[in-house]
């Protein structure tokens, strides 16, 4: 059995729109350290790994651990009936989640739990080259900048800069970051790196930009991304993204 309530209706509603474009069903894990999810989209190209805090609720109870798979449309409709200053809590009753939005007057929305398809999906061990930590609004304006380019954008790093490109033959991109600039936090790299990824999926995980404040980008050449959004007391969402292998 779980109790939560929310005053920020905002949370939930970014987490599941950005769920949304990655998988129809999500297997909710209920536990004392926070709400947890880990989910592969069905072309097996990303992997999204979430933790929502108990610190981002105003009521956090949790007798036992507790898993529910909810169809993510139903869920995003019924959190958009609450408004930006409305609170919302959810419990469990009877095979349904119940969402209850606190207005001016009280709805209560119940959508059907699902049983969950396909086994529970473990987090792969990578081994990173490079990690460069940027302010995450100011990545999803270089990913919006870079899918004018093509679709896809090649992320290169060392000790001392972090740059993203896109485009060859037509329309070209190139964004680089030094030490010293504001949006690059910090910079990490064991030796010089290049990856290639796909655009469209990095904007679909940068969109996670609204609700986080940093996001460290980890990757080695020609090996998967990982992508770690961050809120502090509030939430961490992260991605695994297979890389676009270039012809040589």
């Amino acid at each position: 059995m779980f109790s939560l309530k929310l005053a920020e209706p905002r949370i939930f509603n970014g987490v599941t729109s950005i769920l949304s474009d990655f998988i129809a069903e999500a297997t909710f894990s209920i536990q004392k350290e926070g709400i947890k999810l880990v989910a592969m989209d069905p072309a097996n190209i990303s992997m999204v790994i979430l933790n929502i805090l108990p610190s981002a609720f105003t009521e956090y109870t949790v007798e036992a651990p507790e898993e529910f798979t909810i169809n993510l449309e139903s869920f995003k409709q019924a959190l958009k009936r609450a408004k930006p200053t409305d609170s919302i809590s959810m419990t469990s009753e009877k095979n349904k989640l119940k969402i209850t939005v606190h207005s001016k007057s009280t709805k209560r929305f119940f959508i059907p739990l699902l049983d969950r398809e396909g086994k529970e999906r473990k987090i792969p061990a990578l081994d990173f080259m490079a990690t460069a930590e940027l302010v995450a609004a100011e990545f999803r304006d270089y990913i919006d900048d870079a899918s004018i380019g093509g679709d896809a954008a090649t992320f290169e790093a060392d000790k001392a800069s972090f740059v993203i490109s896109a485009g060859e033959t037509g329309s070209k991109v190139h964004i680089e970051l030094t030490k010293g600039n504001d949006a690059l936090l910090q910079i990490a790299a064991k030796d010089a790196v290049r990856s290639t990824y796909s655009v469209e999926y990095l904007k679909k995980m940068a969109r996670t930009a609204a609700l986080s404040d940093t996001v460290a980008v980890q990757f080695s050449s020609d090996y998967p991304l990982r992508l770690d959004f961050k809120a502090l007391n509030k939430l961490a969402m992260s991605f695994i993204l297979a890389p676009r292998i270039e012809n040589k």
